[in-house]
Protein backbone atom coordinates (compact mmCIF):
# COMPACT_ATOMS: atom_id res chain seq x y z
CA UNK A 1 0.00 0.00 0.00
CA UNK A 2 2.64 2.44 0.93
CA UNK A 3 4.34 1.67 -2.45
CA UNK A 4 1.44 2.71 -4.61
CA UNK A 5 0.85 6.02 -2.39
CA UNK A 6 4.48 7.09 -3.15
CA UNK A 7 3.36 6.15 -7.19
CA UNK A 8 0.52 8.60 -6.77
CA UNK A 9 2.46 11.40 -5.40
CA UNK A 10 5.38 10.92 -8.24
CA UNK A 11 2.50 10.69 -10.71
CA UNK A 12 0.49 13.86 -9.23
CA UNK A 13 3.99 15.72 -9.10
CA UNK A 14 5.11 15.89 -5.87
CA UNK A 15 8.47 14.34 -5.24
CA UNK A 16 9.22 11.37 -3.20
CA UNK A 17 12.54 11.35 -1.76
CA UNK A 18 14.19 12.98 1.51
CA UNK A 19 11.45 14.55 3.47
CA UNK A 20 9.02 12.95 6.12
CA UNK A 21 6.16 14.89 4.33
CA UNK A 22 7.64 14.65 0.65
CA UNK A 23 4.43 17.01 -0.53
CA UNK A 24 5.63 19.79 1.39
CA UNK A 25 8.93 20.51 -0.06
CA UNK A 26 11.81 22.26 2.07
CA UNK A 27 12.81 25.74 1.50
CA UNK A 28 16.01 27.09 1.32
CA UNK A 29 16.12 30.58 0.75
CA UNK A 30 20.06 32.48 0.46
CA UNK A 31 20.37 36.23 0.33
CA UNK A 32 23.58 37.78 -0.74
CA UNK A 33 24.10 41.29 0.05
CA UNK A 34 25.05 44.00 -2.46
CA UNK A 35 25.80 41.01 -4.94
CA UNK A 36 26.32 42.19 -8.41
CA UNK A 37 24.56 41.34 -12.07
CA UNK A 38 28.42 41.28 -13.04
CA UNK A 39 29.78 39.03 -10.51
CA UNK A 40 28.12 35.49 -11.20
CA UNK A 41 29.34 33.84 -13.98
CA UNK A 42 25.88 32.40 -15.57
CA UNK A 43 24.63 35.70 -16.23
CA UNK A 44 27.65 37.35 -17.21
CA UNK A 45 31.20 36.88 -18.38
CA UNK A 46 34.27 38.15 -16.28
CA UNK A 47 36.87 37.97 -14.28
CA UNK A 48 34.49 36.32 -11.70
CA UNK A 49 34.03 32.73 -11.39
CA UNK A 50 30.68 31.20 -9.47
CA UNK A 51 31.14 27.54 -10.27
CA UNK A 52 28.03 26.51 -7.53
CA UNK A 53 25.97 29.30 -8.43
CA UNK A 54 26.56 28.27 -12.08
CA UNK A 55 25.80 24.93 -11.22
CA UNK A 56 22.26 26.50 -8.96
CA UNK A 57 21.19 27.56 -12.51
CA UNK A 58 22.12 24.24 -14.03
CA UNK A 59 19.76 22.57 -11.66
CA UNK A 60 16.69 24.83 -12.41
CA UNK A 61 16.15 28.09 -13.54
CA UNK A 62 18.63 31.52 -13.94
CA UNK A 63 16.14 34.56 -13.78
CA UNK A 64 17.89 37.20 -16.25
CA UNK A 65 15.11 40.16 -15.20
CA UNK A 66 14.91 39.25 -11.73
CA UNK A 67 14.26 42.10 -10.04
CA UNK A 68 13.88 43.24 -5.87
CA UNK A 69 11.43 45.94 -5.29
CA UNK A 70 13.89 48.72 -3.90
CA UNK A 71 17.65 49.54 -4.45
CA UNK A 72 18.81 49.19 -0.85
CA UNK A 73 18.72 46.42 1.68
CA UNK A 74 15.86 46.78 3.83
CA UNK A 75 12.97 47.54 1.96
CA UNK A 76 14.12 45.36 -0.19
CA UNK A 77 14.30 42.49 2.40
CA UNK A 78 10.77 43.67 3.57
CA UNK A 79 9.42 43.00 0.05
CA UNK A 80 10.50 39.45 -0.12
CA UNK A 81 9.34 38.47 3.31
CA UNK A 82 5.95 40.19 2.57
CA UNK A 83 5.46 39.21 -0.77
CA UNK A 84 3.96 42.60 -0.68
CA UNK A 85 5.31 46.39 -1.98
CA UNK A 86 7.02 47.48 1.50
CA UNK A 87 5.08 50.56 0.32
CA UNK A 88 2.30 49.06 1.28
CA UNK A 89 3.10 49.79 4.98
CA UNK A 90 4.75 52.66 4.35
CA UNK A 91 8.59 51.30 4.55
CA UNK A 92 10.28 52.87 1.72
CA UNK A 93 14.03 53.44 3.29
CA UNK A 94 16.52 51.94 4.85
CA UNK A 95 15.73 53.01 8.62
CA UNK A 96 11.77 51.83 8.55
CA UNK A 97 10.01 49.47 11.01
CA UNK A 98 8.59 45.94 9.61
CA UNK A 99 5.08 45.43 11.34
CA UNK A 100 3.68 42.82 13.25
CA UNK A 101 0.18 43.18 11.92
CA UNK A 102 2.12 41.89 8.37
CA UNK A 103 2.41 38.33 7.75
CA UNK A 104 5.74 36.84 7.17
CA UNK A 105 6.96 34.21 4.99
CA UNK A 106 8.62 31.90 7.62
CA UNK A 107 5.57 32.93 10.34
CA UNK A 108 3.23 31.63 8.00
CA UNK A 109 5.27 28.61 7.15
CA UNK A 110 5.58 27.54 10.87
CA UNK A 111 1.69 27.86 11.33
CA UNK A 112 1.29 25.15 8.16
CA UNK A 113 4.27 22.98 10.60
CA UNK A 114 7.39 24.08 9.46
CA UNK A 115 10.19 24.36 11.11
CA UNK A 116 11.33 27.77 10.55
CA UNK A 117 15.44 29.09 11.27
CA UNK A 118 16.90 32.37 10.39
CA UNK A 119 20.94 33.17 9.38
CA UNK A 120 22.36 35.93 9.21
CA UNK A 121 21.38 39.48 8.41
CA UNK A 122 18.49 41.16 10.13
CA UNK A 123 17.65 44.66 8.86
CA UNK A 124 14.55 45.86 9.60
CA UNK A 125 12.83 48.08 12.77
CA UNK A 126 10.59 46.91 15.71
CA UNK A 127 11.30 43.44 17.02
CA UNK A 128 13.70 41.36 16.55
CA UNK A 129 13.32 37.95 15.06
CA UNK A 130 13.23 35.50 18.01
CA UNK A 131 10.40 38.28 19.20
CA UNK A 132 8.04 37.91 16.16
CA UNK A 133 7.02 34.18 16.54
CA UNK A 134 8.02 33.09 12.54
CA UNK A 135 11.32 31.42 13.66
CA UNK A 136 12.16 28.54 15.77
CA UNK A 137 15.75 29.27 15.45
CA UNK A 138 17.71 32.18 14.33
CA UNK A 139 21.54 33.42 14.36
CA UNK A 140 21.34 36.39 13.42
CA UNK A 141 22.13 40.53 13.80
CA UNK A 142 21.81 41.17 17.62
CA UNK A 143 19.62 44.64 16.42
CA UNK A 144 18.70 45.77 13.06
CA UNK A 145 22.12 46.24 11.17
CA UNK A 146 23.40 46.65 8.08
CA UNK A 147 26.83 45.37 8.83
CA UNK A 148 28.33 42.01 10.28
CA UNK A 149 31.82 41.49 10.59
CA UNK A 150 33.23 38.92 8.31
CA UNK A 151 36.21 38.29 11.19
CA UNK A 152 34.87 36.92 14.43
CA UNK A 153 31.07 38.41 14.08
CA UNK A 154 28.95 38.72 16.95
CA UNK A 155 25.86 37.25 16.57
CA UNK A 156 22.31 36.74 18.25
CA UNK A 157 21.39 32.79 18.85
CA UNK A 158 17.64 33.02 19.80
CA UNK A 159 18.38 36.46 21.13
CA UNK A 160 21.17 34.91 23.41
CA UNK A 161 24.49 37.04 22.34
CA UNK A 162 27.87 35.02 21.01
CA UNK A 163 30.75 35.79 19.51
CA UNK A 164 32.44 33.84 16.95
CA UNK A 165 36.20 32.95 15.86
CA UNK A 166 35.32 32.01 12.66
CA UNK A 167 34.59 33.51 9.22
CA UNK A 168 30.99 34.89 8.55
CA UNK A 169 30.68 33.06 5.72
CA UNK A 170 31.98 29.76 6.43
CA UNK A 171 29.70 30.21 10.09
CA UNK A 172 26.92 30.53 8.22
CA UNK A 173 27.79 27.37 5.97
CA UNK A 174 28.45 25.35 8.80
CA UNK A 175 25.36 26.29 10.76
CA UNK A 176 23.14 26.06 7.56
CA UNK A 177 24.12 22.55 7.22
CA UNK A 178 23.87 21.98 11.08
CA UNK A 179 20.07 23.01 10.90
CA UNK A 180 19.65 20.44 7.65
CA UNK A 181 20.70 18.06 9.49
CA UNK A 182 19.16 18.36 12.43
CA UNK A 183 15.18 18.74 10.61
CA UNK A 184 16.37 16.64 7.89
CA UNK A 185 12.86 14.40 8.80
CA UNK A 186 10.48 17.17 9.20
CA UNK A 187 9.52 20.14 6.61
CA UNK A 188 11.96 23.00 7.31
CA UNK A 189 12.33 26.57 5.93
CA UNK A 190 15.39 28.28 6.28
CA UNK A 191 16.61 31.79 5.50
CA UNK A 192 20.10 32.24 4.99
CA UNK A 193 21.23 36.15 5.08
CA UNK A 194 24.71 36.48 4.16
CA UNK A 195 26.64 39.73 4.60
CA UNK A 196 28.98 38.87 1.43
CA UNK A 197 29.71 40.77 0.00
CA UNK A 198 28.75 43.92 1.66
CA UNK A 199 31.55 46.21 3.28
CA UNK A 200 32.49 45.67 6.26
CA UNK A 201 32.23 49.14 7.69
CA UNK A 202 32.08 52.71 6.43
CA UNK A 203 35.14 53.98 5.60
CA UNK A 204 34.20 56.89 3.18
CA UNK A 205 31.12 58.41 2.51
CA UNK A 206 29.01 56.17 -0.28
CA UNK A 207 28.35 59.09 -2.52
CA UNK A 208 31.93 60.33 -2.86
CA UNK A 209 33.31 57.17 -3.27
CA UNK A 210 30.43 56.60 -6.24
CA UNK A 211 31.75 59.99 -7.91
CA UNK A 212 35.38 59.79 -7.45
CA UNK A 213 35.09 56.08 -8.95
CA UNK A 214 32.90 57.23 -12.29
CA UNK A 215 35.58 59.93 -12.79
CA UNK A 216 38.30 57.64 -12.91
CA UNK A 217 36.21 55.15 -14.73
CA UNK A 218 35.30 57.79 -17.23
CA UNK A 219 39.34 58.96 -17.29
CA UNK A 220 40.57 55.46 -18.01
CA UNK A 221 41.93 55.18 -14.54
CA UNK A 222 41.78 52.45 -11.81
CA UNK A 223 40.51 53.92 -8.54
CA UNK A 224 41.47 51.37 -5.68
CA UNK A 225 38.67 52.41 -3.51
CA UNK A 226 39.45 52.32 0.17
CA UNK A 227 37.42 49.85 2.22
CA UNK A 228 38.44 47.57 5.10
CA UNK A 229 39.26 43.86 3.81
CA UNK A 230 36.22 41.51 3.55
CA UNK A 231 37.92 38.38 2.17
CA UNK A 232 39.49 35.72 4.24
CA UNK A 233 43.19 36.65 5.57
CA UNK A 234 45.14 36.30 2.72
CA UNK A 235 42.99 35.14 -0.18
CA UNK A 236 42.85 38.46 -1.72
CA UNK A 237 46.57 38.25 -2.87
CA UNK A 238 44.96 35.16 -5.31
CA UNK A 239 42.67 37.83 -7.64
CA UNK A 240 45.66 40.53 -7.60
CA UNK A 241 46.71 39.58 -11.04
CA UNK A 242 43.27 39.87 -12.23
CA UNK A 243 42.80 43.51 -11.47
CA UNK A 244 46.18 45.32 -11.37
CA UNK A 245 46.29 48.20 -8.88
CA UNK A 246 42.61 47.29 -7.66
CA UNK A 247 43.52 46.06 -4.50
CA UNK A 248 39.60 46.30 -3.69
CA UNK A 249 38.22 44.54 -7.04
CA UNK A 250 40.89 41.58 -5.73
CA UNK A 251 39.71 41.61 -1.97
CA UNK A 252 35.47 41.41 -3.38
CA UNK A 253 36.09 38.91 -5.58
CA UNK A 254 37.83 36.85 -2.32
CA UNK A 255 35.13 37.55 -0.71
CA UNK A 256 32.28 36.70 -3.38
CA UNK A 257 34.62 33.00 -3.72
CA UNK A 258 34.27 32.65 -0.58
CA UNK A 259 30.23 32.96 -0.83
CA UNK A 260 29.87 30.46 -3.60
CA UNK A 261 31.76 28.22 -1.86
CA UNK A 262 29.06 28.13 1.03
CA UNK A 263 26.59 28.00 -1.92
CA UNK A 264 28.13 24.83 -2.81
CA UNK A 265 28.08 23.20 0.65
CA UNK A 266 24.82 23.85 0.72
CA UNK A 267 23.66 22.23 -2.21
CA UNK A 268 26.38 19.78 -1.09
CA UNK A 269 24.38 18.84 2.22
CA UNK A 270 20.86 18.73 0.44
CA UNK A 271 22.26 16.20 -1.70
CA UNK A 272 24.54 14.00 1.06
CA UNK A 273 20.90 14.28 3.24
CA UNK A 274 18.78 12.73 0.80
CA UNK A 275 16.82 16.27 0.43
CA UNK A 276 18.03 17.64 -3.11
CA UNK A 277 14.94 16.49 -4.63
CA UNK A 278 12.43 17.56 -2.05
CA UNK A 279 13.67 20.94 -1.10
CA UNK A 280 12.96 24.36 -3.11
CA UNK A 281 16.19 26.66 -3.39
CA UNK A 282 15.94 30.36 -4.16
CA UNK A 283 19.29 32.89 -4.14
CA UNK A 284 18.75 36.11 -4.90
CA UNK A 285 21.00 39.29 -3.99
CA UNK A 286 18.72 42.22 -1.49
CA UNK A 287 19.96 44.93 -4.16
CA UNK A 288 22.69 45.69 -6.98
CA UNK A 289 26.31 46.33 -6.66
CA UNK A 290 27.83 49.64 -5.25
CA UNK A 291 31.78 50.62 -6.23
CA UNK A 292 31.13 51.01 -1.96
CA UNK A 293 32.07 47.52 -1.60
CA UNK A 294 33.37 47.14 -5.19
CA UNK A 295 31.15 44.75 -6.63
CA UNK A 296 30.01 45.18 -10.24
CA UNK A 297 27.00 45.47 -12.25
CA UNK A 298 28.26 44.16 -15.73
CA UNK A 299 26.85 45.69 -18.98
CA UNK A 300 23.45 47.26 -16.15
CA UNK A 301 23.50 50.60 -15.58
CA UNK A 302 24.68 52.21 -12.46
CA UNK A 303 24.10 51.15 -8.90
CA UNK A 304 22.70 50.33 -5.61
CA UNK A 305 20.65 53.50 -4.75
CA UNK A 306 18.97 54.05 -8.23
CA UNK A 307 16.01 52.66 -10.28
CA UNK A 308 18.13 52.17 -12.85
CA UNK A 309 18.38 48.21 -13.67
CA UNK A 310 22.00 48.27 -11.70
CA UNK A 311 19.89 49.11 -8.68
CA UNK A 312 17.28 46.85 -8.70
CA UNK A 313 17.87 43.93 -11.02
CA UNK A 314 20.06 41.06 -9.83
CA UNK A 315 21.27 37.70 -9.78
CA UNK A 316 18.22 35.24 -8.99
CA UNK A 317 18.26 31.75 -9.35
CA UNK A 318 16.01 28.80 -8.14
CA UNK A 319 15.87 25.10 -8.42
CA UNK A 320 12.97 22.64 -7.29
CA UNK A 321 14.40 19.51 -9.11
CA UNK A 322 11.30 17.47 -10.73
CA UNK A 323 9.25 20.31 -11.04
CA UNK A 324 11.04 23.53 -12.28
CA UNK A 325 12.53 22.89 -15.05
CA UNK A 326 16.72 22.33 -15.38
CA UNK A 327 18.96 24.40 -17.01
CA UNK A 328 15.78 27.05 -17.78
CA UNK A 329 16.75 30.46 -18.46
CA UNK A 330 13.93 32.37 -18.12
CA UNK A 331 13.81 36.28 -19.39
CA UNK A 332 10.65 37.89 -18.40
CA UNK A 333 10.74 40.18 -15.21
CA UNK A 334 9.67 38.59 -12.03
CA UNK A 335 10.32 39.89 -8.60
CA UNK A 336 11.25 38.34 -5.13
CA UNK A 337 7.75 39.29 -4.07
CA UNK A 338 6.79 36.10 -6.31
CA UNK A 339 8.40 33.64 -3.63
CA UNK A 340 6.10 33.98 -1.12
CA UNK A 341 2.91 32.75 -3.35
CA UNK A 342 5.33 30.42 -5.36
CA UNK A 343 6.32 28.69 -1.88
CA UNK A 344 2.73 28.79 -0.51
CA UNK A 345 1.32 27.21 -3.65
CA UNK A 346 3.97 23.91 -3.97
CA UNK A 347 2.99 23.37 -0.50
CA UNK A 348 -0.11 23.44 -0.27
CA UNK A 349 -0.92 26.47 1.63
CA UNK A 350 -3.28 29.31 1.28
CA UNK A 351 -1.54 32.54 1.07
CA UNK A 352 -2.84 35.67 3.25
CA UNK A 353 -4.54 38.15 1.11
CA UNK A 354 -3.22 40.69 -0.74
CA UNK A 355 0.21 39.42 -1.79
CA UNK A 356 1.44 41.57 -5.14
CA UNK A 357 3.42 38.21 -6.13
CA UNK A 358 2.37 35.78 -8.29
CA UNK A 359 3.34 31.73 -8.26
CA UNK A 360 5.92 31.14 -10.64
CA UNK A 361 5.39 27.39 -11.29
CA UNK A 362 2.89 27.50 -13.79
CA UNK A 363 5.22 30.13 -15.91
CA UNK A 364 8.22 28.17 -15.29
CA UNK A 365 6.53 24.71 -16.68
CA UNK A 366 5.33 26.60 -19.54
CA UNK A 367 1.78 25.91 -18.13
CA UNK A 368 1.29 29.89 -18.82
CA UNK A 369 2.87 32.05 -21.58
CA UNK A 370 1.81 35.21 -20.63
CA UNK A 371 4.29 37.13 -18.33
CA UNK A 372 3.85 37.19 -15.10
CA UNK A 373 3.57 40.70 -14.43
CA UNK A 374 2.32 43.47 -16.34
CA UNK A 375 4.37 45.31 -14.99
CA UNK A 376 7.11 46.18 -11.85
CA UNK A 377 6.91 49.30 -9.68
CA UNK A 378 9.56 50.98 -7.84
CA UNK A 379 10.03 54.09 -5.42
CA UNK A 380 12.28 54.19 -2.56
CA UNK A 381 12.89 57.03 -0.63
CA UNK A 382 14.87 59.98 -1.42
CA UNK A 383 15.93 57.96 -4.89
CA UNK A 384 14.08 60.73 -7.09
CA UNK A 385 10.04 59.60 -7.75
CA UNK A 386 10.42 55.69 -8.96
CA UNK A 387 10.74 53.84 -11.97
CA UNK A 388 8.12 51.48 -13.77
CA UNK A 389 9.10 48.21 -15.63
CA UNK A 390 6.30 47.12 -18.39
CA UNK A 391 7.27 44.19 -21.20
CA UNK A 392 10.41 45.95 -23.10
CA UNK A 393 10.01 49.56 -21.79
CA UNK A 394 11.27 51.06 -18.54
CA UNK A 395 10.60 54.75 -17.50
CA UNK A 396 13.02 55.97 -14.51
CA UNK A 397 10.74 59.39 -13.04
CA UNK A 398 14.47 60.55 -11.97
CA UNK A 399 14.87 63.91 -10.63
CA UNK A 400 14.40 66.05 -13.73
CA UNK A 401 12.94 64.91 -16.60
CA UNK A 402 11.49 61.35 -17.21
CA UNK A 403 14.30 58.47 -18.68
CA UNK A 404 12.23 55.81 -21.33
CA UNK A 405 14.70 53.07 -22.41
CA UNK A 406 13.82 49.83 -24.66
CA UNK A 407 15.19 47.48 -22.58
CA UNK A 408 15.28 44.82 -25.31
CA UNK A 409 17.90 46.62 -27.76
CA UNK A 410 19.25 48.97 -24.78
CA UNK A 411 20.32 46.94 -21.37
CA UNK A 412 22.14 49.69 -20.57
CA UNK A 413 20.09 51.74 -20.64
CA UNK A 414 22.16 54.66 -22.34
CA UNK A 415 19.29 56.59 -24.87
CA UNK A 416 16.59 58.16 -23.23
CA UNK A 417 13.69 57.53 -25.62
CA UNK A 418 11.35 59.96 -23.64
CA UNK A 419 11.03 62.41 -26.49
CA UNK A 420 10.36 60.25 -29.50
CA UNK A 421 7.79 58.16 -26.84
CA UNK A 422 5.60 61.05 -25.19
CA UNK A 423 2.64 58.90 -25.50
CA UNK A 424 4.31 55.88 -23.85
CA UNK A 425 6.18 57.90 -21.10
CA UNK A 426 2.71 59.46 -20.55
CA UNK A 427 0.77 56.28 -20.21
CA UNK A 428 3.72 54.67 -17.72
CA UNK A 429 3.72 57.66 -16.05
CA UNK A 430 -0.12 57.11 -15.49
CA UNK A 431 0.09 53.43 -14.61
CA UNK A 432 2.98 54.42 -11.91
CA UNK A 433 0.95 57.54 -10.08
CA UNK A 434 -1.97 55.23 -9.48
CA UNK A 435 -0.14 52.37 -7.95
CA UNK A 436 1.79 55.09 -5.66
CA UNK A 437 -1.86 56.57 -4.67
CA UNK A 438 -2.96 53.11 -3.15
CA UNK A 439 -0.08 53.67 -0.82
CA UNK A 440 -0.04 55.06 2.36
CA UNK A 441 2.23 57.98 3.25
CA UNK A 442 5.72 56.81 4.56
CA UNK A 443 6.48 56.17 8.37
CA UNK A 444 6.32 59.03 10.35
CA UNK A 445 10.50 58.56 11.80
CA UNK A 446 11.06 59.05 16.16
Amino acid sequence: MKNWFILALAIAGFPCGGSADAARPNLIVMIADDLGYGDVSCLTTGAVETPNLDRLARMGVAFTNGYVTAPLCAPSRAGFYTGRYQQRFGFVSNNDTLPTDVPLLPGVLREAGYRTGLIGKWHAGGPLPHERGCFDETLCSPRSNPFISYQSPELARNGAVEKFDEYSTDLFARETEDFIERNKDKPFALTIAFNAPHIDRVVKEAGHIHKEFEAARAAGKTYDIPKHPMARPGEAAAYADRFPGDTARADTVATIAALDQAVGRILDKLQATGLDRSTVVFFFADNGAHPENRSENGPLRDYKWTHFEGGVRVPFLAAYPGVFPEGLIYAEPVSTLDIFPTIAALAGIEPPRGLDGVDLTPYLKREKSTPPHEALYFQTSGLGNGAIREGRWKLVLDKGEPKLFDLASDLGETTNLADQERERVATLTKKWSAWKAQMPPPQAKK
